[in-house]
């Protein structure tokens, strides 16, 4: 199945063996070619996502998982304030030094979006290519959301919702990654899609009243944000090659 779909201005994978320019050959020695990967969790299972949730007597079944990926950033650390680092700031905007300002330019965006991805509900891995990033060692990823889309029945209805508003999560490597120049870099984002649609006290979320709900809505964007986890994945299997631990 075709898990990726570019909007525009998709950055495709640098390769390392390629032959540029003078200037082109001098940036990849201190660059590395970079990968971003997204899965629903192996913590779910195999179908774990796409199988019925069922809890206080309603049951829930996500079909379809959809995201459109605008940015992604890596930090050095959780305090810098990257080039064009602002909620105002235009997704699209990746000329050098950003909007001009006084911000810190040690980050290394991957320039992949706008990007829209079906995520996979089975708990495998979907890879998209991405610019060459800088040498260096990073703290966290910023990743920007435009879209997401979600579809199944609830209760036996079907619904199909788009949530407009923009997601920001800043996710924390619990090993920081680092980036080595001449060596591909691969990292993976879990997203517990099912988790979304699940409020704290264990109910579900009902997806057809999002559009009319404002508080309902902006709980849920507020537990999207937070509920990423990423990490080095070189062997593109979904686990983190560090052994990191995540709880999500």
């Amino acid at each position: 199945m075709q898990h990726t779909r570019t909007l525009y201005g998709f950055a495709t994978l640098v390769a390392l063996s390629s032959v540029g320019t003078a200037c082109s050959d001098a940036t990849g020695a201190r660059t590395s070619a970079s990968q971003l990967a997204f899965t629903t969790g192996a913590a779910f299972g195999p179908n774990a996502d796409a199988a019925p949730i069922t809890a206080g007597g309603h049951t829930l079944s996500l079909t379809a998982a959809t995201i459109t990926v605008s940015r992604a950033e890596l930090k050095p650390t959780m305090s810098v304030v990257c080039a064009d680092d602002t909620e105002s700031a235009p997704d699209d905007d990746r000329s050098p030094g950003g909007n001009g300002g006084d911000e810190q330019d040690d980050c290394g965006e991957m320039k992949i979006g706008p990007t829209t991805i079906d995520l996979p509900l089975d708990g495998s891995v979907v890879t998209v290519g991405a610019d060459a990033i800088p040498a260096g060692t990073f703290q966290e990823l910023e990743l920007r959301l435009a879209f997401i889309r979600l579809q199944g029945t609830f209760d036996g209805k079907a619904f199909d919702v788009t949530l407009s508003a923009p997601v920001k999560g800043e996710i924390r490597f619990d090993t920081p990654l680092v980036v080595t120049a001449g060596t591909a870099t691969s990292i993976t984002v879990t997203v517990p899609v099912a988790s979304w649609l699940t409020n704290p006290d264990g109910s579900l979320v009902d997806p057809s009243q999002l559009d009319s709900n404002a508080a309902l809505r902006g709980a849920l964007v507020s537990r999207i944000a937070v509920s990423f986890h990423a990490f080095e994945d070189e062997d593109h299997d979904g686990h983190d090659d560090r052994g990191g631990h995540w709880d999500g």
